[in-house]
């Protein structure tokens, strides 16, 4: 099926403003009480026609970016249109445009995932002391080996549409959950296929990294005849097609958001039924009470990780995750009360000096970089009924989720979801149903004071009287 012809809506000349965003000949309300420092420049379409086609789904995205391959088609990636309303920030456009310019022909290395149970293929920024040829006979081991990228496709538990979709629906709701960037990506049959053969060749016969690659190279040695052609392969049949996700680095597992169990849905009963946070989440008192108001490491630490907890649930309720406890990361994070406005602010990085001068406390903030295994999945966080504990949130994450309910059922936002993730129409459908039962929820729930919008750090941790929150997301 082809989407060509259809309205664009994410894209206007027209003044911004966060309330009923006009858009074309469309306008979407997306009220945000909390008004941003900066709106999301919008991206406008280029007027070269593209044909390249992925299994009936024409590829439109703000840019199309051709990486050469000697002797056979180019490999393409694509720049998506921006979610107007979405908190993308200046830091995701220049990493996605950074994805869509690694060659792993002239600039990157390649070699396939050997780890963990995905047979995905990581790429590397070449090692200055060797050659990108020497350093990936050494299966990219370098000590001097970076991680800049993972291409990850649509097999074993990885879904395409979840990597992509996460990715924008995380900006949908504010920026939350340090959802890395990523963008589609094609790579050539011929060269993927060498790699799996060297990842079969390097893991060992009983591992299941060889069962994965070995399940893997069976779809793209049949080309055509593949079962999974369509989750696969390009219409051609010349390359196959996935996500190419930024490896931020300098992530570790997260422990204290993992509470051991057998299987996926154990996992989750564990984290719902013993972990500190959940528990503190779930408590019904004001968080003022539970935390102290002062600017401290320790209670900076408490607000973020309920903060974070709750913006996992929601985003993997959404999403249908399957395989979240035990990719969950954490990031250091230094945190101050900005001296201008009185407003906390974040940053990964600070000197010394600068840690001392602003008086920043460094914490760890959570980070979700492994999304593959979801939106055609099983969701786990829904079987365990996650969103039940749900009594606290940060007040502009429940707006957002409010206004993407109200906006859900225009045309233009599935087109949106169909296009520049993917989606096919089963997933938009479990994405907005799973939408609409979670606002409806957390809605009934604020209404009736059984959730409380006071995880907003600005004014817990300023010198004023904490102010009352309306349910409704308007001002």
């Amino acid at each position: 099926m082809s989407l060509a012809g259809a309205p664009c809506p994410f894209l206007t000349t027209d003044t911004i403003s966060w309330t009923g965003v006009r858009i074309g000949s469309y306008v979407i309300g997306f009220t945000v009480i909390v008004m941003l420092s900066a709106a999301p420049a919008l991206v406008m379409a280029q007027d070269t026609p593209n044909p390249e086609l992925i299994q009936g789904k024409e590829v439109i995205g703000e840019k199309i970016v051709e990486l050469p391959v000697p002797g056979r088609k180019a490999e393409i990636c694509v720049i998506p249109w921006l979610f107007d309303g979405a908190s993308y920030s200046a830091r995701d456009a220049r990493l996605m445009e950074q994805l869509c310019t690694i060659d792993v022909r002239k600039n990157a290395a390649v070699c396939p995932k050997l780890n963990s149970t995905n047979p995905g293929l990581d790429i590397f920024a070449i090692p200055d002391d060797m050659s990108a040829q020497k350093f990936q006979d050494t299966d990219c081991k370098s000590p001097k080996s970076e991680k800049i990228a993972k291409y990850k496709l649509s097999t074993s538990c990885s879904y395409t549409p979840s990597l992509l979709g996460y990715y924008h629906v995380s900006r949908i709701l504010g920026h939350v959950a340090n959802v890395p960037p990523a963008v589609l990506r094609t790579y050539d049959l011929a060269d993927h296929i060498a790699l799996g053969h060297k990842a079969l060749a390097r893991a060992p016969a009983a591992a299941l990294i060889h069962a994965t690659w070995t399940s893997l190279m069976a779809q793209l040695t049949a080309g055509a005849n593949a079962s999974r052609r369509a989750l696969l392969l390009t219409d051609d049949f010349s390359q196959s097609y996935g996500a190419l996700v930024d490896n931020p680095g300098h992530e570790e597992f997260y422990k204290d958001f993992f509470n051991g169990g057998a299987n996926s849905l154990a996992r989750a009963q564990n984290f719902r039924d013993r972990n500190p946070a959940i528990a503190m989440l779930a408590r019904s008192a004001d968080v003022s009470t539970m935390i102290g108001r002062s600017f401290t490491a320790e209670n900076v630490q408490k607000m973020v990780q309920l903060k974070d907890a709750s913006e996992l649930i929601v985003l993997d309720t959404l999403l249908n995750q399957q395989d979240r406890f035990g990719n969950i990361h954490e990031v250091p994070t230094y945190y101050y009360l900005d001296a201008l406005d009185g407003k906390v602010k974040s940053e990964r990085k600070l000197t010394v000096d600068e840690v001392t001068q602003r008086k920043a406390v460094k914490i760890k903030q959570m980070m979700l970089k492994d999304n593959d295994c979801g939106v055609a999945k099983t969701n786990v966080a829904k079987s365990a009924g996650l969103a039940d504990r749900i009594t606290h949130m940060d007040p502009e994450t429940y707006y957002r989720l409010l206004s993407f309910d109200r906006m859900i059922d225009r045309p233009e936002v599935e087109v949106f979801f169909r296009r520049e993730t993917l989606f096919t129409s089963a997933d938009f459908a479990s994405l907005r149903a799973n939408l609409k039962q979670l606002a409806s929820q957390l809605h009934q729930r604020c209404t009736t004071g059984r959730l409380k919008l006071d995880l907003d750090l600005d004014a817990h941790f300023s010198d004023k009287p904490l102010p009352s929150k309306s349910c409704e997301g308007s001002a």
